[in-house]
């Protein structure tokens, strides 16, 4: 069954009417009397971290980011729970015969929270800023942008230098921001008090501690049902499930090993596949790992259904793609070199690997859900058929410094990438052609990665097949799996998880 969001059913125009008694709503978290249908709906959410950044969305793209970004703007299109683009503040868009042009017509019926009307100079000004701001992470996703302009009020045209099939999904990961606010704020006044056209509207922000936000009575989609928003940032897993045991939070993300203890508390556990592969990266170009033997070995050593069965108590799915099966892109037949430990043993030796010291770094809590078990279970694969791995556990701010640094990571590195496009242009980009995760340094790959982008279809999966298969090869990333995200939610709350692993709250509500 398809489950959107009512935000995307008004969208659409089909949105259901509501018949009979009105619903009576509760409060959970917010802690008004339950029986009471005027108390507040005050839904508060545990996520595992905050933005990375200042949480302004030109500059930040981090999940953590979007979480926000996703209720408080809008972007031109949107992805429903399922993962398909549906429409937004564009009603259509169509391409030129080469994908070298898109032509996007927006709504004429938006205003941003001050009053304002949205129309296409605000959309420029967005991506504009953006091909400005050397800094923002949405930069790399959109470097084959080359102009944007309007020719009216309603609608844009984004000009690019190169072909690029999948622009649509780009633009469900971009908010918009109004042109007249942003100029006078700057981008550090405008994260300490922005205005979209979103959902709900700004609060406060506290932080390391939390996120809030407001309903939008005068949201363009119609107003949300509950009042007050918060994002709580709990980035520890057992405060997570506790605080929803307890009623301090009404939905958070838990770990796999968590859903027992969760089911039998009382709280309803929620689960889908997620978007991502979590991957063991490898600098390709640093010590014994240089040599592709070597990383191939790494490849044969590790157990990816029994790491899975073990480890994550059988709640993820092992994957040897770095795109999950449910992201486009993904190829169904395409499989990698298999667990193989008298293989890995064979590759050393003909290196002439001769025990070097190979680190291993990883968050001890944040992304990854047991990340720092699964550390542990993959360097004892790795030990087993001779490797000497030496573990570097540290908090996930760190890591990603690390990793997005492409010096700094001397050896192997573990890691997720799930694009919230929905796209696999996303993470091959950064993985394979010079993005923030690039430590392959291939030729081959970055190549490939530019030849997906000029065609569609079967064609672009074929294309995705030659980059899965040249990474087998060279095994510059090691793909493990594709987990299932798990979250404790209060019985009271009616809520459905996207399978993009974000929080699209516009039609989440309390029931009596």
């Amino acid at each position: 069954m398809t489950h959107r969001s009512s935000r995307i059913r008004r969208m659409l125009g089909a949105a259901a009417a509501l018949t009979g008694a009105a619903l009576v709503l509760s409060a959970c978290a917010g802690g008004s009397d339950a029986g009471s249908t005027s108390a507040p709906q005050n839904l508060t959410i545990g996520v595992v971290a905050e933005p990375e950044k200042s949480p302004d969305p030109i500059i930040d793209g981090s999940l953590a980011g979007y979480n926000i970004y996703y209720n408080l703007f809008d972007q031109l299109t949107v992805l429903d729970a399922d993962g398909a683009i549906q429409p937004s503040l564009a009603t259509s868009w169509t391409p030129n015969d080469d994908f070298t042009q898109w032509t996007f017509t927006l709504r004429d019926d938006v205003k941003f929270q001050d009053g304002e009307p949205l129309t296409a100079a605000d959309v420029v000004f967005t991506y504009e800023t953006v091909l400005h701001t050397p800094d923002s992470d949405n930069l790399g996703y959109m470097d084959m942008l080359e102009s944007v302009s309007a020719p009216d009020d309603h609608t844009v045209v984004f000009d690019l230098d190169s072909s690029f099939s999948p622009w649509p999904s780009i633009t469900t990961a971009q908010s918009i921001v109004p042109e007249k606010v942003y100029t006078a704020l700057g981008s550090e006044g405008f994260a300490a008090a922005p205005v979209g056209s979103g959902p709900f509207s700004f609060v406060s922000w506290n932080r390391g501690v939390d996120y809030v936000l407001k309903r939008n009575d005068d949201y363009w989609g119609g107003a949300p049902k509950i009042d007050t928003l918060t994002f709580q940032t709990v980035s520890d897993e057992e405060a997570r499930l506790n605080g929803v045991i307890s009623g301090s939070l009404d939905v958070a993300l838990i770990s796999p090993n968590q859903v027992t203890s969760a089911e039998g508390s009382g709280v309803d556990v929620r689960s889908r596949a997620a978007n991502g592969t979590t991957f063991l990266g490898i600098n390709s170009t640093a010590g014994p790992l240089a040599d592709e033997r070597i990383r191939q070995a790494v490849w044969h050593a590790i157990d990816r259904e029994a790491l899975v069965k073990t480890v994550l108590s059988g709640r993820a799915v092992a994957n040897d793609q770095i795109i999950a099966a449910n992201v486009a892109g993904y190829v169904s037949d395409a499989t990698g070199p298999g667990y193989d430990p008298a293989a890995a043993k064979a590759l050393l030796t003909a290196a002439g690997y001769t025990g070097e010291a190979i680190p291993l770094e990883y968050a001890t809590s944040g992304r990854i859900p047991m990340s720092a078990e699964v550390a542990q279970a993959i360097a004892g694969y790795l030990e087993a058929v001779g490797i000497t791995v030496t573990l570097s556990g540290m908090d996930q701010s760190t890591l990603s410094s690390r990793i997005y640094s492409t010096v700094d990571m001397k050896g192997l590195y573990l890691n997720t990438w799930a694009p919230s496009t929905m796209d696999g242009d996303m993470p091959a980009t950064n993985l394979f052609a010079g993005g923030q995760n690039d430590y392959a340094k291939s030729p081959e790959t970055a190549a490939l990665v530019a030849k997906q982008r000029t065609v569609a279809g079967d064609d672009r999966i074929a294309v995705f097949r030659a980059l899965a298969e040249a990474n087998f090869q060279g095994a510059y990333i090691v793909p493990l799996f594709t987990p299932e995200a798990d979250y404790a939610v209060s019985p009271k709350v009616t809520w459905t998880p996207r399978v993009d692993g974000l929080f699209d709250l516009s039609d989440a509500a309390f029931t009596g």
